[in-house]
């Protein structure tokens, strides 16, 4: 039983540090920050930004075929210049999550990709599922191995001697 619990506990173990691993990847790549976050950060890479395309806003420049227009959240209000192919879920008061970078000398949000926001609450509950799937797991199979168990210290069977009635 000492070998069960070792690999179970390796197992928790891998499980953890992939869940470390995500969240760090999650807080560093995918984690989308609101236009007062990108204010103030001024990061030099490439960021995801998450807001709405304000009303009236949204128009499209002749000469350079570039998508302008205003995001906001929260009362803050970017403009974005967006630079990419034509997206067909681009539109007035939409939730969106513009993939690009801060131009501070323009101060504008130069925007190379679109992307919906996901839905993170089914994300979650999907992962979720498997922590009831691995306890009865865990259950059965060290319910298995306490039986193999008694069964092996157990007397073999050893047929009556006598005669029958």
């Amino acid at each position: 039983m000492k070998g069960f619990y070792i690999r179970w506990g390796g197992l928790i173990f891998v499980g953890l540090w992939i869940v470390a691993v995500g969240t760090q990847r999650y807080n560093r790549d995918v984690r989308p920050l609101t236009p007062e976050q990108v204010l103030k950060d001024h990061s030099d890479g490439p960021v995801r930004m998450l807001g709405m395309v304000e009303a009236g806003s949204l128009r499209k420049d002749p000469a350079t075929s570039q998508m302008l227009f205003s995001l906001m959240e929260n009362g803050q209000r970017i403009p974005v210049v967006y630079q990419g192919n034509d997206p067909d879920n681009l539109r007035e008061i939409k939730t969106l999550v513009v993939v690009g970078v801060w131009d501070d000398a323009a101060k504008r949000f130069v925007a190379q990709d679109i992307h919906l926001i996901p839905n993170y609450g089914f994300i979650i509950a999907a992962y979720l599922v498997m922590i009831p799937l691995a306890l009865f797991l865990f259950m059965m199979e060290r319910r298995v191995r306490l039986l193999y168990n008694e069964i092996k210290q157990s007397k073999l069977y050893e047929p009556e001697v006598g005669e029958f009635e």
